[in-house]
């Protein structure tokens, strides 16, 4: 008999880690061709870190430097000033770690961010999570309809830098990238809000004529999902906004720059192309922000014009049921004279010298005269005291 090999605990475990730390992703090349690509944590920092190899070499001749004065036995920060060491942590702050590949990796929930690092742009907008470098782009979940349909919108937009379009020969590729990207999360915030304001606009009009319990349930339906709209508008344009107004980070976005031209450095305030690429798509951010806020008024607007319609609905109910409390009232009176007519005894006028017609019609015309006036009274009452509006 063969004998069932079975793993150990141990080696589950490690066979877990080695997918868990192996992230799938779509890789662009420069010339937006891409493929599919498992690369893991440590490979994908290797690949950020070839675009800084002059400030790493920069580094190891400080070191060197340090290591040959006479303190070399002293831990090396000790033997830096305080000014260096300053600098040294700025630089790997702002140099791409480990930490920010959590922000790109599907098994984590992110928040929306475009985080900018000395050697790389992170993205991670509307389910689009991606690294973009000098020459590379790492789109990642390739399994997301999101990111399927964003494929064909950044191959087409790195394409044109290979096809000399005019309009995109003097972007970089990480800005082409990151214009596709853009693209994408526009289209796709378009896309959502074109098939929610004709509904909800076919149902404000539709709704105060028609008052059921249907359509007010579609329109908290539809309010529910116009503020998931909203929400993720104002994301992506607190995003956008937040790059605006960090101008050390829109210099550090010139990634092509810095490879090639490591020692030029930009002027902080020379950033054109980043800045007009980033205000031209928060501009249809800020439109469709502001229409979805309109859209959200007209509907606050119209649920306060169905509040209204129902408290007059229920104004109306309740004058019918005072009127006919009134009237019971009212007949109520006239029926305790008539029980007190009839009741067995032995009044004068009940002989039968006084059983005539005559006198039986004046009883029921008193009795009813006395209802209509009883009810008149209290109908102005009630007008007088402010229970009885019409």
């Amino acid at each position: 008999m063969q004998k069932k090999t079975q793993k150990s605990p141990n080696s589950f475990l490690s066979s877990l880690l080695i997918k868990r730390t192996e992230l799938v992703c779509l890789e662009f090349d420069i010339k937006g061709i891409c493929i599919l690509r498992r690369i893991s944590r440590a490979e994908l920092l290797r690949e950020a870190r070839i675009s800084m190899k002059e400030d790493l070499d920069r580094l190891q001749i400080l070191h060197n430097s340090l290591a040959s004065e006479k303190n070399l036995n002293k831990p090396l920060l000790k033997a830096m000033s305080e000014k260096d060491k300053q600098r040294l942590l700025q630089f790997f702050r702002g140099s791409l770690q480990s930490r920010d590949i959590r922000q790109v990796d599907p098994a984590f929930s992110a928040k929306p961010a475009l985080w900018v690092r000395h050697n790389a742009i992170l993205v991670s907008l509307e389910q689009i999570r991606a690294v973009i470098l000098y020459n590379k782009l790492f789109l990642f979940d390739p399994d997301n309809p999101k990111v399927q349909r964003a494929v064909k919108i950044i191959s087409e937009r790195l394409a044109k830098i290979v096809e000399r379009d005019i309009d995109m020969t003097s972007m970089p590729y990480e800005f082409c990238a990151l214009e596709g990207i853009l693209v994408n999360v526009c289209m796709s915030l378009e896309k959502d809000f074109a098939s929610l304001e004709p509904t909800i606009l076919e149902n404000l009009d539709d709704l105060p004529t028609r008052l059921t319990s249907r359509q007010l349930e579609e329109l908290r339906s539809f309010k529910q999902r116009l503020s998931q709209f909203s929400a993720r508008s104002q994301d992506v344009q607190r995003v956008l906004q937040e790059v605006l107004e960090e101008d050390e980070n829109m210099i550090n976005m010139y990634l092509t720059e810095k490879k090639f031209h490591p020692k030029q450095f930009r002027n902080p305030v020379e950033h054109d192309e980043i800045e007009i690429l980033s205000e031209s798509y928060l501009q249809v951010v800020d439109h469709l922000t502001n229409r979805a806020e309109l859209l959200d008024n007209a509907i606050d607007d119209t649920e306060d014009l169905v509040t209204i319609r129902l408290d007059t609905i229920r104004n109306r109910i309740l004058f019918v049921e005072l009127t006919l409390n009134i009237i019971a009232l009212a007949f109520g009176a006239g029926s305790l004279v008539v029980g007190m007519f009839g009741m067995n005894l032995g009044i004068p006028v009940f002989k039968e010298e006084f059983s005539s017609q005559s006198y039986f019609f004046l009883c029921v015309f008193i009795i009813l005269g006395s209802v209509i006036s009883l009810y008149w009274w209290l109908f102005f009452w009630c007008k007088e005291k402010g229970l009885y509006s019409t």
